[in-house]
């Protein structure tokens, strides 16, 4: 992977620096933890909550959320995938909704790095109920713009 080395260790920063600088946000409200990593794979896991706010009328978690879910765990990826300061906004993304998520329920997200050139990122993700990792409810790929900070 064409990245900084340590992406694992700097992702579990950025989580922690969202909760002091957006308190309140999405990502921070989802209670985002990254669990595992294998830099060298480039497979990062991570776990999240849903809120019963979240729901569509049918009480499933909204189609939207679903794809925040999987869309706010490649993007802490990406925005740590390359070294320095900077910003990794999303530019494409496809989400194929399998089973409904439950809200109010954890989740787990496991995604993967395919590639990392100068400026896009290409990642994968796939996202489960927590008590049920074996059964996909959503899936996706991604891909995020690197620009870096400009002093």
């Amino acid at each position: 992977m064409n990245a900084v080395s340590n992406v694992g260790q700097a992702v579990c920063d950025r989580i922690a620096e969202l909760h002091r600088i957006a308190p309140g946000s999405i990502g921070d409200l989802m209670e985002y933890r990254l669990l595992t990593w294998d830099d060298d794979a480039g497979v990062y896991t991570f776990s999240c909550r849903t809120m019963d706010w979240m729901r569509n009328g049918p009480g499933t978690l909204h189609g939207g959320m679903c794809a925040t879910v999987i869309d706010q765990a490649m993007g802490f990826v990406a925005y740590c995938a390359k070294p320095g300061q900077g910003t990794a906004p999303t530019v494409s993304m496809q989400v194929t909704y399998h089973r409904p998520l439950i809200p109010g329920r954890d989740v787990l997200v496991n995604v993967r790095v395919l590639t990392v050139t100068k400026s896009l990122m290409h990642l994968t993700a796939e996202a489960s109920l927590f008590t049920e990792p074996e059964r996909i409810c959503l899936s996706g790929s991604g891909t995020y713009f690197y620009k870096p900070a400009t002093v």
